[in-house]
């Protein structure tokens, strides 16, 4: 085969200007569609990027959120528990204030009826004491006693005529009341006559007869009582007891 240099030259002639056509007419719309395309891939990676860094940002956002929620979690527990404590030492408190108003109440009442028993017990006591001593002094006490107590009497009714004159200063006579445990005979008269001259004045005497007196006598002058029987110092004796015991 006999080579043409002619046709070889218009072959690569050709093949230019083919190379020329397709540059213009396809390589700068393929190159733009490439750019764009790379562009495109560009931005496709970039906005995956960003919302990868988004994503990530979000997740550690929430994972901050988190934490902070199950720090604010912990410090509601604590500070619920706190809350909790304080109030069950108030209702402890209150508890305890209430069951100590209660047993001072209760102990209160306690020594009130303590007291009252005690005061009843004494009395019954003390009672009891008042009448033995009574009986036994009753069954004792004779004439002979009385009259023992009766002379005691006399030798104090210097100072039981002075109160007796300074009461019936304005009366020219004083009437006396004069009962005794055992009647009187001349010793009534005695008494009379003592009385007369201690208080300058006439004097009349009303006698009775009270056994209850067991031994000794009482006068009864205005509204003054003078009691020097066994009886009143029974009486007397009881009282004191009743103020110390």
């Amino acid at each position: 085969m006999k080579f043409d240099i002619w046709t070889f030259l218009f072959q690569i002639i050709n093949f230019v200007v083919l190379l020329f056509i397709l540059k213009r007419l396809l390589y700068k719309p393929i190159r733009d569609i490439m750019e764009k395309r790379r562009g495109l891939i560009e931005k496709t990676v970039e906005d995956a990027e960003r919302a990868k860094k988004e994503a990530l940002e979000l997740k550690e956002k929430n994972q901050e959120e988190l934490n902070n929620l199950s720090e604010l979690r912990i410090q509601m527990l604590e500070k619920v528990k706190e809350e909790a404590e304080t109030e069950r030492k108030k209702v402890m408190s209150e508890t305890e204030k209430e069951a100590k108003k209660i047993i001072e109440k209760e102990k209160a009442v306690f020594d009130i009826e303590k007291s009252r028993l005690e005061a009843g017990l004494k009395d019954k006591a003390i009672e009891t004491v008042s009448i033995f001593a009574f009986k036994l002094l009753n069954d004792i006490a004779d004439e002979e006693l009385h009259k023992n107590i009766y002379r005691r009497f006399l030798d104090e009714l210097g100072e039981i005529a002075s109160d007796i004159s300074k009461l019936g200063e304005k009366d020219e006579t004083v009437t006396l009341d004069l009962i005794t445990a055992y009647p009187l005979g001349d010793e009534l008269m005695e008494f009379q006559k003592i009385i007369e001259s201690r208080i300058a004045k006439k004097v009349n005497v009303n006698t009775t007869i009270d056994k209850t007196l067991i031994a000794g006598v009482k006068i009864r002058a205005y509204d003054m009582v003078y009691d020097s029987s066994l009886a009143s110092q029974i009486d007397t004796l009881k009282l004191r007891l009743k103020e110390t015991v």
